[in-house]
C-alpha cells in the first residue's frame, strides 16, 4: 500500500484512489505510478521506466513515458502535481 496525501495505491488490489474517489487506470499508468511512488524523491530517466514499466523489449521511443506522464496528472488531478518532471533526466515522485 503506497500513500502520499490523499492519493493511495493499493498493489495487491490494483486500486488507485484520490481522496476517496477511484481512478480508473490502464495497466501501464498504474505500473508506471506504482514505480515512482516505490521510491519516492528518486529521479528515474526515461530509459529507466521504460525498461521496467514497458520492458527491455520495447521498441518506441521514450516519448510514451511523457505521454504517460501528462495522461496520469490529468487522471489524478490534484495529485498529478507529485509527478514532477526532472529537466534534462526524467521524472520523480515528489512529496
Amino acid at each position: 500500500h503506497l500513500v502520499c496525501g490523499e492519493l493511495a495505491v493499493d498493489i495487491a488490489k490494483h486500486t488507485v484512489t484520490v481522496g476517496s474517489a477511484n481512478v480508473l487506470l490502464t495497466y501501464k499508468e498504474f505500473s508506471l505510478l506504482a514505480r515512482l511512488m516505490e521510491s519516492p524523491g528518486r529521479a528515474f530517466t526515461r530509459e529507466q521506466l521504460l525498461e521496467t514499466v514497458w520492458g527491455y523489449d520495447y521498441e518506441g521511443g521514450t516519448r510514451t513515458v511523457d505521454v504517460h506522464v501528462q495522461t496520469l496528472r490529468t487522471k489524478l488531478g490534484e495529485c498529478g502535481q507529485y509527478i514532477e518532471t526532472v529537466r534534462g533526466v526524467g521524472y520523480r515522485f515528489g512529496e
